[in-house]
């Protein structure tokens, strides 16, 4: 789960705040908003840490003060998000290839932009 968390947050990250396409003003809260969705459908799953120091920092703390927890768990809150993280810009890196090479004339695609004034 934290894989796939992060491989969306990823893609939206990189389509609201990396592209220069998308429109100004608008990432932090659609970044905003994914967070709070991944929040809701994978909290009751893995608590979605979705950062490291999220799940490392509460575990260390419970150890130091005595209690327990089993730290081999922790492997899934650090690998996970890098995975997702790697195959999400991996992802929208293909995609916006696919994109520009579809939209190259000498290519075979499309000279202009679908929307333009007449």
């Amino acid at each position: 789960m934290e894989t796939i968390g992060t491989f969306f947050l990823l893609l939206v990250v990189m389509g609201t705040a990396v592209d220069g396409r998308a429109p100004s003003g608008w990432a932090g809260l659609i970044i905003g908003l994914m967070v709070a969705g991944e929040i809701f459908a994978f909290g009751p799953v893995t608590n979605v840490a979705l950062n490291p120091a999220r799940a490392f920092g509460p575990a260390v703390i419970q150890v130091l003060l005595g209690g327990t927890y089993d730290l081999s768990h922790l492997i899934v809150y650090f690998i996970g998000p890098l995975l997702g993280g790697v195959l999400g810009v991996i992802t929208y890196d293909f995609l916006q290839r696919a994109r520009v090479t579809a939209s190259t004339p000498e290519l075979g695609g499309i000279e202009k932009s679908a929307v333009e004034k007449v």
